[in-house]
């Protein structure tokens, strides 16, 4: 029921953020509150007042029924570069107009400075149109509390997604993954875990995941090669013997693939079967 009443609240906070004639938010906070609530992407639109391109944009493109149609699949935020140059900063935003889909927390999924075409618009509102329903639990946790184990947990969530995805996103996705990894790498160093080294290993171990869901399991198989099994964590034993046993059978080699067979689980080998049937 909280949960409830707080989603119904930043809607309707975010309702007089709105510019009127397109229905673009202006608040970065509130928009990444509503795509977390909501679970969209957002749409950000970095602009400034003075720039021809950027009212093109609105006269062509943004301001067309069918492209609002595709919008509503988002969370649309229009950040002036002149009112918000610290947040221009953090994104490298040197030149306008600057597109970028990002997740519910401002990480980046896609980006491009340029004028676009209205079709070009719609192409890329399409590509994007993704419900993040299957990441909600994971990316409100770390919004409400950045730490080592929800930023991993998110991390590990993202790979879990792109099984879902077709291959033209999942590049995109895994490099979020990476984000979220490499921000937990970070906290890691400074957390008083008992277990970093453990948690260090399984971080390279989804790396070698992540050339699996980008369909590579030759570069896959080489990556564990480097790994030296008895200087293995025992927390790590069972996604060591699953990608094993993936990287063999995405290769079609049976026979390698069923001496690992044994030591997996059932949810290792449902897992599996995801990535055989994805691939």
């Amino acid at each position: 029921m909280k949960r409830y009443f707080l989603i119904v609240f930043i809607v309707f906070i975010s309702g007089f953020q709105l510019v009127k004639a397109e229905n673009w938010l202006t608040s970065f906070d509130e928009a990444k509150k509503l795509a977390v609530a909501t679970n969209k992407l957002l749409l950000v639109d970095f602009w400034a007042s003075w720039c021809g391109p950027c009212k093109r944009m609105d006269r062509e493109s943004w301001s067309k029924e069918d492209v609002k149609l595709l919008m509503a699949n988002y969370v649309p935020v229009k950040i002036d570069i002149d009112s918000q140059k610290s947040l221009a900063h953090k994104y490298g935003v040197r030149g306008i107009p600057y597109i970028f889909i990002m997740d519910g927390n401002g990480k980046v999924i896609y980006q491009q400075m340029s004028y676009k075409r209205k079709d070009q618009v719609m192409d890329l509102l399409h590509k994007y149109a993704l419900n993040t329903k299957f990441l909600s639990q994971d990316l409100i946790n770390y919004f409400k509390n950045k730490n080592f184990a929800t930023t991993f947990r998110l991390a590990v969530k993202y790979q879990d997604y792109c099984l879902y995805l077709t291959k033209d996103l999942k590049r995109d996705f895994t490099h979020v993954s990476e984000t979220y990894f490499d921000e937990a790498l970070d906290m890691l160093k400074t957390s008083d875990l008992k277990s970093k080294e453990a948690f260090e290993q399984k971080i390279s171990l989804y790396e070698i995941q992540e050339q699996l869901i980008l369909e590579n399991p030759g570069k896959a198989l080489k990556m564990l090669a480097k790994i030296n099994d008895n200087e293995l964590d025992s927390m790590n034993q069972n996604m060591y013997g699953f990608l094993h046993y993936t990287v063999y059978k995405l290769l079609n080699d049976d026979t390698n693939a069923s001496l690992w067979q044994d030591k997996l689980t059932k949810s290792d080998m449902e897992k599996a079967s995801l990535f055989l049937q994805a691939s």
